[in-house]
């Protein structure tokens, strides 16, 4: 059975994993998942190809990542992108032949986890769209090598989508949440860029998670964890944004446990959200 653990946000830079013991590197039966932004699709030319190689060569465990904002959809990138049954999770996932080790979670949908009803929530906007879009196609002068680090148009889920999302959601209770981003009433405000006009960001996901998600009552769910604000805290009880930690979903599970029975945490030390003693 897999041994599952999360991270946050890793952008193509995958230093924390050399950091894990050796035990965890060298297993096959090892599942980590990036919570969005992993940086194996964001450049789409010969850097992803080397940077998907490099983590082929060097690790035995196996990544899960939910789509983010900065990468394209798995189904989009060219080359050998297929659509497998993956028992470990219990639903469809894309993978490249090549790299096996690398999963990509559909952008929703039902998984089981060691017998935890997972829903999958992918995608985001980019604060940083403008930005992106005037760096597109900037050749890398070491390798004349044409890059697109730019803004992808449909990194958001549709409406369509997230109508079949919420139906996926009300379909089943749920052991546990992955997403991205959050529902905006968790929005870690005090993380938000100084430069960016707030005004000019599309909240159009997070709005819909809080409506037809989070506060929806034909959707029930234990422990929600998203990435996407780059800080590592718990947002409220049962709910965890994920950056740079890497922790294990047993013991996730059991700090919220000791949380239910106890009504405080099992350590002083852990990092809260400002908000977090709020109802919800």
């Amino acid at each position: 059975m897999m041994k599952w653990m999360v991270t946050g946000d890793t952008h193509g830079e995958f230093n924390r994993f050399y950091n894990l013991p050796q035990e965890i590197k060298d297993d096959p039966e090892v599942g980590i998942i990036v919570l969005g932004d992993a940086g194996w699709n964001f450049f789409l030319n010969k850097t992803d190809y080397k940077k998907k190689r490099d983590f082929h060569n060097n690790y035995k465990f196996s990544v899960y990542c939910v789509r983010g904002n900065h990468e394209a959809r798995p189904q989009d990138v060219v080359g050998n992108m297929i659509l497998v049954w993956d028992t470990n999770v219990g639903g469809y996932v894309y993978m490249e032949a090549e790299f096996p080790q690398i999963k990509y979670f559909m952008d929703y949908g039902y998984y089981n986890l060691g017998g935890l009803r997972t829903l999958v929530l992918g995608g985001a906007y980019s604060v940083d769209k403008w930005y992106r879009l005037a760096r597109n196609g900037i050749i890398d002068e070491t390798e004349n090598n044409p890059r697109l680090t730019g803004w992808w148009a449909n990194e958001q889920l549709t409406e369509e989508e997230m109508r079949g999302a919420t139906l996926v959601a009300e379909s089943h209770d749920w052991d546990l949440i992955l997403s991205h981003t959050c529902p905006i009433s968790w929005e870690p405000t005090d993380l938000f860029l100084s430069a960016v006009d707030q005004s000019s960001v599309d909240t159009t996901m997070e709005v819909w998670m809080e409506d037809k998600i989070k506060n929806n009552p034909e959707v029930s769910w234990h422990i929600w964890l998203f990435g996407h604000f780059h800080d590592d805290r718990l947002v409220r009880p049962h709910v965890e944004m994920f950056f740079k930690d890497i922790e294990n979903l047993n013991d996730i599970f059991n700090r919220w446990e000791y949380w239910d029975t106890n009504n405080e945490l099992d350590a002083w030390w852990y990092h809260k959200d400002p908000n977090f003693y709020m109802e919800n």
